[in-house]
């Protein structure tokens, strides 16, 4: 047995214990008086017996009772715990969550390995016949041994859990736990969830035959983040690359510091910073906006010097590609406005062709790097026979993928619409104002649940973004020639951000990060060459077809360089985390699975369970006996 309050509960006792004691040694004092006769008195000279200020303490079993009585009390106050075990035949889940987040530093000297200590003592509570399994989430969940009584294969297998900066999401472990309840064993399952709550995914699983503990990691941490890190070159100043920052704190108190901007590792800006204290629902947080001067490629690091529990998101880095001069094939009877557009976008190579020429040309040729190649395809009222072998932008046309349709407007009426709503937050439609384009005779789109509507009309979807094998697509349900779009401001805009967006595979961003979890794709020099990358961790991989290589998933933050196959700036790969849930190390109180909710279980009761009831109720039945003992003498 052990005691959640031992010191307090001696404080007490040091008080009370002699504070008892202390009444059986005094009384008061009475007034001698003179009798005629002791006769009827003896009782009161048995009483002066114990009169006297301090006398010889006798055997007294009130004194006993009480002192009984007040044990319990103070054993109660003391707060007892026994050890609970795992029930007899019970088979038990023992769920860690290694993600990003349970590497904070607010338990020592981690979350994650406060958790596997907690695992250890459940595994050591096991009984000789019950079986347990162990499973680990972070981006995706991983048996780390399957049921069995052996307890060192447990142990073991909890030690061999490491630490993660990916992204938690639980609903791949709650399908592990699913898969054990199918059988048809009589058997109970139990399942402790070690993690902060802070997950990614809501999941409708149910598990009506689990009883679930969700044992919540986590006390009171301090965390500044950088949430959020993008970067953009300016439109007329291609040279000038704009960055934008978001710095989150999500302690109680306010936060100061500096936030240091660096550019191939030389320090380039310093700025102090102050962070409001966060919200009980939110966090405190601050804008930040740079602008540096990159000509070429480089990579830019922010970092800032708060002290906090997680140093996974003190940093963030991106890798920033030279200003692109696009090559660009326009698939077209004739239409002077889009070329005027495409030239305005300052693109380095624009070829015209009609839809008959263009299906004559070899695919691989199109995709070529060198000059003989393109990035992008516009296809001006004309669906081609295949689909494309690059990104594409088509008006008055789709491409030929399932699902996708272009549904002309009815035959015979002249109907002008406007622009009812559209998606301001796309890249694509970025700065770009259609409440005041009038469009006639437009088509609307049919279109698959995967795809984003970026504009729609009266008629329906007008303008629409869709991707299907590694390649993106914007169309428009419209022939700009019946339109006054052409003549708004807002025409060569749109053309150059869609260009921009569909050369740099649906990402209109200077600079290139990934987050842990996530798969990075380079471009190697060459067909079959074999790639390596080094960093905190060391990888490698093959190139396929046309030179593109996918690299494993990445589980650490951090800067990889890969092997001198890649191109630069490619070569180099920045891994941030840059997600508010994870940096949000506030633990959560309850866990929704399915139609449960479960509350969180301090961890340090999980193997545990307090006592202090049961000695109130066995102090409740000594008062009584003491006060029968009492009136029983009281009537002597």
């Amino acid at each position: 047995m052990t005691f959640l309050s031992p010191f307090a509960a001696l404080l007490a006792a040091a008080v009370a214990i002699p504070a008892l004691v202390l009444l059986y040694f005094l009384k008061l004092r009475r007034r001698n008086l003179d009798i005629s006769s002791t006769l009827l008195w003896r009782k009161a000279i048995q009483d002066m017996q114990v009169n006297a200020p301090f006398q010889k303490l006798r055997r007294n079993l009130l004194l006993l009772i009480q002192l009984l009585l007040l044990a319990l009390l103070l054993f109660a106050f003391a707060r007892p715990t026994l050890d609970r075990a795992v029930q007899p035949g019970q088979r038990m889940v023992i769920v860690i969550d290694h993600s990003a987040s349970m590497n904070a530093t607010d338990l020592s000297p981690t979350r994650l390995d406060a958790a596997k200590e907690q695992a250890l003592r459940l595994i050591d509570d096991l009984g000789a016949a019950c079986g347990a399994m162990v499973i680990s989430f972070a981006h995706r969940a991983q048996v780390r041994q399957p049921f069995t009584t052996d307890r060192a294969l447990l142990r073991a297998a909890v030690r061999a859990i490491g630490p993660t900066d990916q992204l938690s999401r639980i609903e791949s472990a709650l399908q592990l736990v699913a898969g054990e309840t199918q059988d048809d064993t009589a058997t109970s399952l139990a399942a402790y969830i070690f993690t902060d709550g802070r997950l990614h995914d809501d999941t409708t699983l149910a598990l009506p035959n689990v009883a679930l503990r969700y044992v919540a990691m986590g006390e009171q941490p301090r965390n500044v983040a950088i949430v959020s890190l993008t970067a953009r070159r300016d439109f007329q100043k291609p040279q000038i690359v704009q960055m934008f920052a978001r710095l989150a704190n999500y302690h109680d108190q306010p936060a100061s510091g500096s936030v240091t901007i660096r550019i191939d590792g030389q320090v380039v800006r310093s700025v102090g910073v102050d962070l409001p204290a966060a919200r009980p629902t939110g966090s405190g947080t601050q804008q930040l906006q740079f602008e540096v001067n990159l000509p070429g490629s480089a990579l830019l690091t922010v970092s800032h010097d708060m002290a906090d529990d997680l140093p996974a998101d003190d940093t963030a880095a991106l890798v920033i590609a030279p200003p692109r001069q696009l090559r660009v094939l326009l698939v077209t009877q004739g239409n002077p406005f889009l070329h005027k557009a495409i030239e305005a976008a300052s693109v380095k190579k624009l070829v015209a062709m009609t839809p008959e020429r263009y299906e004559d040309q070899d695919p691989q040729v199109l995709r070529r790097a060198d000059d003989e190649g393109f990035d992008v395809i516009v296809f001006d009222m004309y669906a081609p026979d295949q689909p494309p072998p690059l990104h594409s932008l088509y008006f008055g046309a789709v491409p030929p993928i399932a699902d996708v349709r272009l549904v002309p407007p009815p035959a015979g009426q002249t109907q002008a619409q406007v622009v009812l709503d559209w998606n301001r937050e796309h890249p694509v439609l970025r700065w770009v104002a259609l409440d005041d384009v009038v469009l006639v005779d437009a088509g609307r789109l049919a279109l698959p649940d995967t795809a984003e509507v970026l504009a729609t009309g009266q008629s329906g979807p007008l303008m629409a973004v869709t991707s299907r094998d590694g390649l993106s697509h914007v169309m428009a349900a419209f022939d700009i020639y019946n339109s006054d779009w052409p003549k708004k401001v807002s025409f060569p805009v749109f053309i150059s951000n869609a260009l921009q967006w569909l050369a740099l595979g649906g990402q209109l961003s200077a600079g290139q990060s990934f987050q842990p979890g996530q798969v990075a794709r380079v471009r190697a020099a060459r067909e079959g060459a074999p790639l390596r990358y080094t960093g905190r961790a060391r990888g490698r991989a093959e190139a396929g077809a046309g030179g593109r290589a996918f690299l494993p998933v990445f589980e650490r933050v951090g800067l990889y360089v890969t092997s001198a196959d890649v191109a630069e700036p490619w070569n180099r790969i920045a891994v941030n985390l840059l997600d508010e849930t994870e940096s949000d190390l506030r633990p959560a109180e309850t866990l929704n699975i399915g139609t449960s909710v479960v509350q969180a279980t301090a961890r340090t009761g999980i193997a545990r369970r307090e006592v202090w009831r049961w000695f109130i109720w066995a102090a409740l039945a000594v008062l009584l006996v003491e006060w029968l003992v009492y009136t029983r003498r009281m009537h002597l």
